[in-house]
């Protein structure tokens, strides 16, 4: 018994001295070889959005621009529906048309204006644009539509049907301001006069061919305007300059009346 037990004790020591061996012999192969651990790259994770959550979007700041309108019209759409035609004038490449409607009992409110990016340098082009804007249905004994502030009533069949038996045209005695005589442009006797005045809304136009009538030293010249009728037009005074050619004039003093202006000349 005594013997079994001094064997055991001696192969105990033995296989203690031969762990610590092997470690030893472990770390001095690791000092020897000179590797570093390094740590390992991070990888980039893509972001993800938790279902539900709003997207991110990039907010542009704009301005507004105030649009030259240069003619404004309503125009059947359908049954008993009407629809809203601008002609604008935008000053820039950048600047786009807007507008808005809102409505106040029979009262429809329609606003234009341009919109751009705040402090952009943009080409300055001017260019036209057509804004078509659907007005809905025309309600039982018409409507007030109102462009920018300006405010105009139209009953439901001077809007759909016109006036039967008519004219397709309304015409009406343009405003006259100034009048200028020129004499002698082109021959000595030859009369030219300058003639500015309004238009009284954002449809009228100039005729063509004024009425020219010369009798006893009196020259009556007629300017009327046009548009066609039945439209509801822009209540949007727009000043015009035109000329008239009255040829050539015997010599003497003339009374001229344009319109409702008189001023007297003389004809060498």
């Amino acid at each position: 018994m005594l013997d079994l037990g001094n064997g055991l004790r001696a192969i105990v020591q033995t296989a203690v001295i031969l762990g610590m061996l092997l470690v030893v012999v472990a770390c001095g192969a690791v000092r020897g070889s000179g590797a570093v651990s390094q740590p390992s790259p991070a990888i980039p994770q893509p972001t993800v959005t938790p279902p539900g959550a709003p997207e991110r979007t990039v907010t542009v700041p704009t301005e507004q621009v105030e649009l030259a309108i240069q003619k404004a019209a309503l125009r059947a759409a359908g049954t008993n529906e009407m629809e809203l035609v601008v002609d604008v004038t935008i000053p820039d490449t950048c600047t786009e048309a807007r507008y808005e409607i809102g409505r106040e009992g029979t009262r429809v409110l329609v606003r234009v204006w341009g919109e751009r990016p705040t402090g952009m340098a943009c080409a300055q082009v001017i260019r036209e644009e057509q804004l078509v804007i659907p007005l809905g249905v025309v309600p039982s004994g018409g409507f007030i539509v109102e462009l920018n502030g300006v405010e105009v009533a139209l009953g439901e069949d001077e809007a759909v049907k016109g006036e039967p038996g008519t004219d397709a045209l309304e015409r009406g005695l343009v405003s006259i301001d100034t009048l200028e005589v020129r004499v002698g442009e082109r021959t000595r006797r030859h009369v030219v006069i300058e003639v500015q005045g309004t238009l009284p809304d954002a449809c009228a136009e100039l005729a063509e061919q004024p009425s020219v009538s010369v009798a006893d030293r009196r020259v009556s010249v007629l300017l009327e305007w046009e548009r066609p009728r039945g439209l509801m037009c822009a209540q949007v005074l727009r000043p015009f300059t035109t000329t008239v050619d009255l040829g050539e004039l015997e010599p003497g003093s003339y009374m001229l009346v344009v319109n409702d202006l008189e001023t007297t000349f003389e004809v060498e």
